[in-house]
């Protein structure tokens, strides 16, 4: 870190040190871990399905974490999720050069590594890391929309809306910060009667078809479970309290950022301006940086929906930038090499954490982590079992979505995972198809969950203890049963 200068320009200098954080936080936790993450794993079986849509989700983050796994085995999830952030920092920089300059763009897309989403959760890519570069990608070409008014924009700006809505519904609050932003400029209120934004609509819908197609054949699952999720509070916890708890917690994952400022010198008073930045580009940063997660609040306030922190990782896309517009710039040599210095050692610190989180922690703890889980023992286990019944490949795994995704992931034929034993929460699997091929039923608890108990009467049934790899706590205990295939196999 002494010879910054030997390394080019502020801006050559940030891209080397957002792809150094990218490779690392790639590789570490890769290393680190003894089984994928949650998310990861419940993507993976989803993904192999090849549905245009889930009971929890719309389908593309599945589809493309499947893809990852398909072509680089453990590694692909973690690739994809830095890849993903990534895009993001390209996009947030590139509407960092319209609005601001060079310098600051590269500065603004540099103090996104002190906002909490960027680092410490990235290793488990799902839907919130999936919007990421989706929304970045959105906002870029809604400013260069309303500025060229050109087709190919507006058309852009569609296609991003459609992959966003494909990702997760949330994407919607920040079409609605999109319009309600439009509404304020007179020149983007002339777009309405135009046809290149209408396009843009048409296009969205066009793309969306199949999953609302989806959606209607069956039932709005994942609203359903939006609503489920949802519930459980009433009154002031609902209205206000939830609400102010979001927007509290989004600041404090900020805090990074603002110890980050302090430690490096960026937060005395001679840097700060209101009048460095233009008013038009200020302005666009405030509405689009605060409005997602303002507007948010007020729709949960006044609803009653609850809500989760982390459906805030997409909406801070544009921290970094919001910062730096009120900067005085350039800055000095000395201030640039402490805030790339003072990054670097944030980065490191943060990681370095994190992996005593994923790979020591565990030993200390009576409750093992998702990533220190025997799947391939367990795996490896339960295909023996069910070989010992019957020659057939197993094709289904009847288990609730982490018990049967990892056995789905490590099993020798990745069969199908039939979610909780629910016909409705895996459609890929019909009542006549589990007949015809049996199924292997997994679970935690010693009494078989009704759900599964109704799905027939096992041929065999019992129970397996593996040790945890990477914790001291009592070994795994689980239990299993086996409805035979109709058919015979050889």
């Amino acid at each position: 870190m002494k010879h910054w200068r030997a390394l080019g320009d502020t801006t050559h200098q940030v891209w080397l040190l957002l792809l150094l954080n990218a490779l690392l936080w790639t590789l570490l936790p890769w290393l680190s871990v003894y089984s994928l993450p949650l998310d990861v794993v419940e993507g993976l079986f989803w993904g192999q399905e090849w549905q245009w849509g889930y009971y929890k989700h719309p389908p593309l983050p599945a589809w493309l974490v499947n893809l990852s796994w398909m072509g680089l085995g453990d590694l692909g999830p973690f690739v994809l999720s830095q890849l993903s952030l990534l895009i993001t920092f390209v996009y947030v920089w590139r509407l960092g050069l319209r609005l601001l300059g060079r310098e600051q763009a590269a500065l603004g897309t540099l103090l996104l590594l002190g906002v909490y989403y960027f680092t410490w959760p990235s290793p488990e890519y799902n839907h919130n890391i999936a919007q990421m570069p989706i929304w970045a990608a959105a906002v870029f070409y809604y400013h260069r929309a309303l500025h060229s008014e050109h087709y190919r924009d507006w058309l852009l700006l569609g296609f991003c809306a459609a992959l966003g809505l494909l990702t997760k519904y949330v994407t919607l609050v920040l079409l609605a910060v999109l319009f309600l932003h439009l509404l304020t400029r007179s020149s983007g209120r002339k777009q309405l009667l135009r046809w290149p934004l209408w396009s843009a609509v048409a296009l969205m819908l066009l793309l969306c078809l199949p999953h609302l197609i989806w959606l209607v054949q069956h039932e709005f699952l994942p609203l359903q479970y939006a609503q489920q999720r949802s519930n459980g509070s009433n009154g002031l916890q609902a209205h206000l309290f939830g609400p102010l708890k979001f927007l509290l917690v989004q600041l404090l994952d900020h805090l990074p950022l603002l110890l980050l400022l302090a430690a490096t010198g960026l937060l005395r008073s001679g840097i700060w301006s209101r009048d460095q930045a233009d008013a038009d580009a200020r302005w666009f940063l405030i509405c689009i940086g605060l409005g997602p997660a303002l507007l948010t609040a007020l729709v949960a306030g006044v609803t009653g929906t609850g809500l989760r922190d982390m459906w805030g990782t997409p909406m801070w896309n544009l921290s970094g930038l919001l910062l730096v517009s009120w900067w005085i710039t350039p800055l000095s040599v000395i201030a640039q090499r402490r805030l790339l210095r003072g990054t670097w050692v944030m980065v490191l610190l943060l990681i370095a954490l994190r992996l005593v989180d994923m790979s020591l922690l565990p030993y200390l703890k009576d409750k093992p982590s998702r990533t220190g889980w025997p799947d391939k023992a367990m795996a490896t286990q339960l295909e023996r079992e069910w070989q010992a019944d019957t020659l057939c490949p197993l094709r289904v795994v009847a288990a609730e979505y982490w018990l049967g995704g990892l056995v789905s992931l490590r099993a020798a034929e990745r069969p199908s995972v039939l979610v909780e034993g629910r016909f409705d929460y895996s459609p890929w699997i019909e009542p006549q198809q589990l007949a015809h091929t049996g199924a292997l039923l997994v679970w935690q608890e010693s009494a078989m969950p009704a759900a599964l108990a109704a799905l027939g009467e096992p041929s065999r049934q019992g129970e397996l203890q593996l040790d945890w790899p990477v914790s001291n706590a009592e070994p795994l205990t689980l239990y299993w049963a086996i409805l035979p295939p109709a058919m015979a196999c050889e």
